[in-house]
């Protein structure tokens, strides 16, 4: 299964997609690189309201290294990902997933809406998370 940033957060602080997310740790899981920097982005926005430490954050990407089975260099996904993203009209991050999914043959799951209906209609399966309440 490849997973996003949109997985990989609610795994490391609280959300209301961490229920959902974390039923996933189980699973397989393999990402981009570009992975590691979008967690530890997005958790630099909790830290900003105090709801993670930078311990914490630098903890939270050693637990991703260990939580994803496989990471996959960006340079080899660059040109599906972005003939995926001029075709789409997305942003080239995104497609990153999309286009390891796609060479993977794998399962996508993401809490983006977005990104899933693309995924979708380049026929890759997709796992939505939601929150549960």
């Amino acid at each position: 299964m490849i997973i996003d940033a949109s997985v990989a957060v609610p795994w490391l602080v609280e959300t209301p997609f961490s229920e959902t997310a974390k039923r996933l740790r189980s699973a397989e899981c393999a990402a981009p690189d570009l992975l590691l920097m979008e967690t530890t982005n997005a958790l630099l926005k909790y830290h900003r309201i105090g709801q993670i430490s930078l311990d914490g954050i630098l903890a939270g990407a050693q637990a991703l290294k260990v939580a994803v089975s496989k990471f996959v260099p960006d340079d080899q996904l660059l040109p599906s990902a972005t003939k995926i993203a001029a075709d789409n009209t997305h942003k080239i991050y995104d497609c990153m997933y999309l286009a390891l999914a796609l060479e993977r043959n794998q399962p996508l799951a993401t809490a983006d809406k977005r990104l899933a209906a693309i995924a979708k209609s380049l026929s890759i399966k997709t796992l939505l998370i939601e929150p549960l309440s």
